[in-house]
């Protein structure tokens, strides 16, 4: 498959074998899988209703299943959570009440799940289906591919009933394992009653005490996204931030939270949640709720919810602000003081960011006000609630990077990539280590030809290649990681509410 025009393709595992008419053997186990889920379910969306452990929190949780791969789920605990696919995109509404369109992995984790829960999967035209080799059970295994992304997951079968047991996804930093019981019929279907999730850092229980039939589901998977009402902007307050450009190229900025100076926040667009360290939460007072797994470059490290009241950053005001708390005391040594947090994308999903790297400079603003000058807008990809951008590089490739205002350098290329586009033939490269929330990584680094960013080639620049088998940089949706020194050309605009993006090129 070439890669002249997109990088990201050359990423995609090869589907040729997949492609080809299936063995008489995987047909016949298909046949019989769909025969045991009891046939295609083409009457009303079943709805589930039950209790739910998720996020080290207890709460009620509501699925909806449509036999055509639509569904919605409702998570009702102190952090409430939903996700729905309306057969065109997902869409999810978060842990801070922020509402949006997600894509790539984020919407691709989603639906096969959602497939397998349903039974969709049997008949689901998106994806490659591929026997595997039994492991040390007898079970059997198929291969689940959703076609034309990176998406794998591998569906393991019960040996006698020969419906899903086990559902394995090895994301870019962990493993996740759902597995399903209590199977019953509803619908003319065979759906389980009781699923639970593994990974390495968190246990969740779903329950349904019944399928039912849902007699009006008219509107039920539409995106109705809600305006966000909890951001406040003060017409008297300049839009420019005070901004401190330390050694190491991290912006620092000092905002209020529950209406005190706490120190120094990193305002970072890798970050995909704002962050408060533990220290400076106890201080404050913040309430401590469930868990989450955060992920960085040298992995996952497991953390706890706080929840504020306000946050105060220059005109913005965010009221009942969720923060992951992250041990940031690892980050002393490099920025000579004490790191309170970081600003994420909680507060850049409710403004328009404008961000020099090297001046430094930023401000935010009300995005029913900004207006854009010196450049075009181009839409904006999140991936995993951070910002991405197309770019091309040595070879004539072409891919998506993450923009990240909170590294240094210039461009990290992720492990996927290194390996699959072999960046490292032939290269004269030295040894080193990336560091970041969960440790650090191994990585390379050494000279490329040339790289594009937004119109502007930077020629024969000093780039890392990610070894990396954990963390941020095994992503395998993105090629890789932009960083400062690629970023300091322009001035980055952020409108994540209306999905765009801008890089305005300064003088030189």
């Amino acid at each position: 498959m070439s890669t002249r025009r997109n990088a990201f393709l050359a990423l995609v595992p090869s589907l040729t074998c997949l492609l080809a008419a299936p063995s008489s053997a995987l047909q016949s186990l298909r046949e019989r899988a769909r025969a045991a889920l009891g046939g295609t379910n083409d009457g009303a969306p079943l709805e589930g209703r039950g209790k739910a452990h998720a996020g080290g929190l207890d709460g009620v949780h509501r699925v909806v299943l449509a036999g055509d791969g639509r569904f919605r789920f409702e998570l009702d605990t102190a952090l409430p959570e939903g996700a729905a696919f309306d057969g065109k995109c997902v869409w999810t509404s978060d842990h801070a009440g922020l509402q949006r369109v997600v894509a790539m992995e984020e919407a691709d984790r989603a639906k096969v799940f959602a497939w397998v829960l349903s039974g969709h999967w049997s008949t689901a035209r998106e994806l490659d289906v591929r026997e595997l080799q039994p492991e040390n059970d007898v079970r059997p295994r198929l291969e689940l591919a959703l076609r034309d992304t990176p998406m794998v997951m591998t569906l393991t079968l019960d040996a006698k009933t020969l419906l899903p047991a086990e559902l394995f996804y090895a994301d870019p930093s962990n493993t996740v394992t759902w597995t399903f019981a209590d199977f019953g019929a509803a619908g003319g279907r065979q759906l389980p009653r009781r699923w639970e999730l593994d990974s390495e850092e968190l246990h969740e229980t779903y329950e349904v005490e019944a399928w039912k039939p849902l007699a009006r589901s008219e509107g039920v998977f539409d995106a109705k996204l809600a305006p966000v009402r909890d951001v406040r902007f003060d017409p008297d307050e300049g839009a420019e931030l005070e901004v401190e450009r330390v050694m190491s190229g991290h912006l620092l900025v000092e905002p209020f939270v529950e209406g005190k100076s706490v120190g120094a926040f990193i305002f970072d667009t890798g970050a995909g949640a704002m962050t408060i360290d533990p220290k400076v939460a106890d201080a404050l007072g913040l309430p401590k709720l469930g868990e989450v797994a955060a992920v960085g470059i040298g992995g996952r490290t497991s953390a706890s919810f706080r929840k504020g009241k306000r946050f105060e950053l220059g005109p913005l005001t965010l009221s009942d602000p969720v923060y992951v708390e992250l041990d940031l005391a690892f980050l002393e040594p490099v920025f000579g003081r004490k790191i309170a947090g970081i600003v994420g994308y909680d507060l850049l999903a409710r403004c328009v960011a404008e961000i020099e790297t090297r001046t430094p400079y930023v401000a935010l603003h009300d995005p029913a006000k900004f207006e854009l000058a010196g450049a075009a807008w181009q839409e904006l990809v999140l991936n995993e609630n951070t910002p991405c951008v197309h770019a091309r590089f040595e070879g004539d490739h072409e891919g998506l990077f993450r923009v990240d205002t909170g590294a240094n350098g210039t461009v990290a290329f992720h492990a996927p990539a290194v390996r699959e586009l072999g960046l490292l033939d032939g290269r004269s490269v030295n040894a080193s280590l990336s560091g970041g929330v969960g440790g650090s990584a191994d990585t390379r680094s050494g000279p490329l030809a040339w790289f594009e960013l937004a119109g502007h080639r930077f020629e024969k620049p000093t780039v890392e290649f990610s070894l990396a088998e954990q963390g941020a940089f095994t992503d395998r949706y993105t090629v890789g990681n932009i960083a400062q020194d690629f970023l300091a050309p322009f001035r980055l605009v952020l409108d994540y509410p209306d999905d765009r993006m801008a890089f305005v090129e300064l003088a030189k």
